[in-house]
């Protein structure tokens, strides 16, 4: 007689709550909480390229949007997602495993390590776009920009590499989840789906016995009982799940829920070409453009579509403390407000392209707190000096880089070139927007095992218990620490 398998609820059908249940359900019982409404969105948002169209839509349906607000009074908007997957689907493409020296101070704490990762990563994601069940990666099409801001990098002795890995100075081409035509996703890891998923379905509390034993949850439609519960609601879901409980449960008042979250800081720098180069900028103007741009990609061809827009990168030390501090990227477009802020889907029509700047380790760090039936989320952005310091190394770079050959011979304008030279940290605190790669806040939580301190049964495993950074997109990073969670799991509980 078969023995009954035992009950895991898991809170959240996110990038890391997917590929938990999935990895879970052989051996458990398994049954996926999710609040959002979508199972899926129209098939022409799963070209990677026109996912930026949600975001800029006046009415949103599969993303929700918050805002956050800068110390200078700025309002910027931070998306969560309204959908099956989560981040994964939503906004997923960039490809970056990250630093290894970081990610060995993040598993060491949970005694994990680096070759399981390697192994999780080499399960998770192929080149090979017949491979079932991964994650497939394509590189950007690369064009006249891509090639000579790498050459720019060359001569400035940035060698050519993989720049899904970031351990030292480097430049090459930008890796997307996407196979000829769709994105993929952590949906693409799941191969068979014996695993339960309800949908529209908030969960409102978790519930214990007398010892701090997690029996179940309370959704807005019942209670459901459970031998474990995972909790993979995201930073700000799992946080504030969790500073719902702290207020009820003594056994929670000494488990810090909430502090030390962090977001990346993203600035641009935008360049108008002196030739047609197809940015997006031209090519969104023009019907005809358009429509060619997409008989391109449907016939598969290389182009822009298959990206965000952003083709090439390079990893920098600009500190020159010996540890890379910034990543720099080519983005095929120029926007004079991020998100359509503007009212205007890119600034001009002309010929354009931006460098995308991210400080990869910032030093800034805010909170998630509770306000009543809401919560507040503030990642106290540029907060820290050397954050301001590292972006302006960075707009001094990229001035550098784009006055020297051969890209100089693409740009004819820098656009608010003295403005930035007049106060370039003005300049940033006016024009940066989030970088979406929130993580923090139950770091300190959880033990070694992904146990949430003085409890049983309850676990969690997400972008809120990295203490730092290991990539400068989170993505994947997330899918790598949810895999490892879960074989370690199937080996403490089954």
């Amino acid at each position: 007689m078969q023995k009954t398998k035992k009950k895991v609820i898991i809170i959240g059908a996110g990038t890391a709550g997917l590929v938990i249940a999935n990895q879970l359900q052989d051996n458990f019982d398994v049954i996926v909480y999710e609040k959002s409404k979508y199972e899926s969105y129209p098939w022409y948002y799963k070209v990677p390229l026109m996912i930026g169209l949600v975001f800029r839509k006046k009415v949103m349906r599969h993303i929700t949007k918050r805002e956050f607000i800068l110390s200078n009074g700025r309002v910027i908007p931070f998306f969560e997602s309204n959908l099956l997957g989560g981040a994964s689907v939503m906004n997923g493409c960039v490809h970056v495993f990250g630093f290894k020296s970081k990610w060995e101070s993040v598993l060491e704490r949970f005694n994990l390590s680096y070759d399981e990762l390697l192994k999780s990563n080499d399960k998770a994601y192929s080149y090979d776009k017949n491979e079932k069940s991964k994650t497939t990666l394509m590189h950007a099409p690369q064009n006249i920009i891509d090639n000579a801001f790498i050459e720019t990098l060359n001569m400035k002795n940035i060698k050519n590499g993989d720049v899904s890995y970031s351990e030292s100075e480097v430049c090459g081409v930008i890796q997307n989840t996407v196979r000829n035509f769709f994105r993929t996703s952590v949906l693409s890891l799941i191969k068979k789906k014996n695993f339960i998923s309800c949908m529209q379905e908030k969960v409102e509390s978790i519930i214990f016995d007398d010892s701090g034993k997690a029996k179940g949850v309370r959704t807005d439609r019942g209670e459901k009982e459970a031998d474990y519960v995972i909790l993979s609601a995201g930073v700000i879901g799992s946080n504030d799940l969790m500073l719902r409980e702290k207020n009820k449960n003594n056994f929670f008042r000494d488990i810090p829920v909430g502090k030390i979250i962090q977001d990346h800081t993203n600035i641009r720098v935008n360049v108008l070409a002196n030739k047609e180069i197809d940015s997006l900028n031209e090519i969104y103007e023009s019907f005809f453009k358009k429509l060619a741009l997409v008989v391109k990609h449907f016939t598969g061809k290389p182009t822009v579509m298959r990206g965000t827009g952003a083709t090439s990168a390079a990893y920098l030390d600009l500190d020159k403390d010996g540890e890379i501090d910034t990543r720099i990227q080519i983005l095929q477009f120029a926007e004079s407000g991020r998100h359509c802020s503007d009212g205007k889907m890119f600034g001009s029509d002309e010929p354009s392209f931006s460098i995308s700047i991210n400080a990869i380790h910032p030093e800034s760090y805010g909170y998630i707190k509770l306000n009543g039936d809401t919560n507040i989320v503030d990642p106290n952005f540029l907060s820290a000096s050397k954050d301001i310091d590292i972006l302006k190394l960075a707009l001094d770079y990229c001035f550098e880089l784009l006055k020297s050959e051969p890209i100089k011979e693409h740009v004819l304008e820098i656009i608010d070139e003295e403005i930035i030279k007049k106060d370039p940290e003005k300049y940033i605190r006016d024009t940066m927007f989030s970088g979406h790669h929130l993580i923090g806040g139950l770091h300190n939580a959880v033990d070694s095992d992904f146990k949430v301190k003085n409890t049983e049964g309850l676990y969690v495993c997400d972008a809120s218990i990295f203490d730092r950074y290991v990539a400068s997109n989170i993505h994947s990073s997330v899918v790598l620490i949810a895999d490892l969670f879960a074989k370690k799991f199937i080996r403490k509980n089954f």
